[in-house]
């Protein structure tokens, strides 16, 4: 059939409202219009068998065609019909502009060519090779190592063979063949390795200019006398003089901020220190509110100790400037219980009797325990603290110190 009497059955089947018919003969004509004609009847479930026409009529409009309706336009789909059309155009350049164009919308979805795309890279733009092969965790390192070598793309090997562990090899590249010494001082305090630096300095010696810029980066990262031991005598390094004085400016300034911010921090704790002593003198609030007391009350009562203690384990803990009036425990204002109160420095209040029944509990110390079963509560002291003197003395005397139940379970 020629071309005249397809584009004739082409417009019958526009006529008869057959536009998929339609779109498949303006496809093989290679039509101008063809993506318009495209939008226009929203025919994009059409595309798929037509890929490679539409990439020969306009590549940059059918790319992201594809690529927006790439969920039912699969990428395996497109490879192959590109991958088959080896004697209708460059389907290798067509795949690059493909692949490259949907890994910069999701790196993942067609992470099954990235092997294939390390090659297209570097066949038709070197420069992106690099950012991809950072980018990407899904191609072969050895495959994309020796496709850099035999295209001789000098940073990508170094990029590869510092992801294959091989660093000392990477380095001998940058010094012998790259020749930038600042990206060798760069890759190698990516690195962090000791060795590295040593290596470093070894494959520099014999390239006096490259010492002396090695000297220039040695504040922050080397000790200059290091270097300077290591150098042979009758070493001409070219501006010299000028470079110490660098290292010296360089070392009195990272000096003057060291000293800088210590006494930065050092006044941030004196002045928090002095806020956190004020905040502790302070008396503690305790307020009333009986909003609910009775059935709260009954509640917590008719509890079995143990769900307590569990209850207090996964209640959130807080630090209050005031004690809100309410058992920490309980939650039962003060003012229903005629019971003594215990309130600590970090603002939180008890009954005695519920704090008693908890330390008990939690605990489990049976001289505790048989103390407060005769009710004496004479027997502990109240302390807010844990310092390393205070559990000293606590050994010694054999008088355990009750502590804040909410501050203990939160530090433990």
């Amino acid at each position: 059939m020629t071309d005249h009497l397809k584009e004739a059955l082409a417009e019958l089947y526009v006529i008869e409202g057959q536009h998929d018919k339609a779109f498949a003969l303006y496809a093989d004509l290679m039509k101008p219009d063809l993506f318009d004609f495209i939008e226009k009847h929203n025919l994009h479930d059409a595309v798929r068998e037509k890929v490679v026409q539409l990439m020969m009529v306009d590549s940059k409009r059918a790319i992201p065609l594809l690529i927006q309706h790439r969920d039912f336009i699969h990428p395996p789909e497109v490879v192959s019909q590109l991958m088959a059309a080896k004697t209708k155009c460059d389907c290798r350049y067509l795949l690059h502009l493909y692949l490259h164009s949907l890994f910069e919308v999701n790196p993942h979805a067609g992470r099954d060519y990235h092997d294939m795309q390390v090659e297209l890279y570097a066949d038709y733009d070197p420069k992106m090779m690099l950012p991809f092969l950072r980018s990407s965790q899904h191609y072969t390192l050895e495959k994309a190592y020796d496709i850099c070598v035999k295209r001789d793309l000098l940073k990508e090997q170094v990029f590869i063979l510092g992801r294959m562990g091989n660093a000392k090899q990477a380095l001998a590249i940058i010094i012998n063949r790259v020749g930038d010494i600042e990206e060798a001082i760069e890759f190698v305090s990516m690195q962090h390795d000791d060795e590295l630096w040593d290596e470093l300095i070894k494959q520099s010696l014999n390239k006096p200019e490259m010492v002396g810029v090695l000297l220039e980066h040695s504040v922050g990262n080397l000790d200059p006398l290091y270097i300077v031991n290591m150098l042979p005598n009758g070493l001409e390094i070219p501006r010299l003089r000028d470079r110490l004085v660098k290292i010296v400016t360089d070392y009195r300034t990272e000096t003057s901020l060291r000293h800088g911010c210590n006494d930065i921090l050092k006044a941030d704790c004196v002045n928090l220190l002095v806020k956190y002593y004020k905040e502790a003198k302070r008396a503690i609030c305790l307020s009333e509110d009986v909003d609910q007391a009775h059935s709260k009350r009954n509640q917590q009562r008719a509890s079995h100790l143990g769900e307590r203690v569990m209850s207090m384990k996964s209640m959130e803990v807080k630090s209050k400037t005031r004690g809100g009036g309410r058992c920490c425990i309980c939650f039962d204002p003060f003012s229903l219980q005629n019971v003594s109160i215990i309130a600590f420095f970090c603002c939180h209040a008890y009954h005695t009797t519920c704090l008693m029944e908890s330390t008990i509990s939690i605990g489990g110390d049976k001289k505790e325990a048989g103390a407060s079963s005769k009710g004496t509560t004479s027997y502990y002291e109240f302390d807010n603290g844990s310092d390393d003197d205070d559990e000293e003395e606590d050994a010694s005397s054999g008088t355990p110190r009750m502590r804040c139940i909410l501050c203990t379970t939160a530090a433990g």
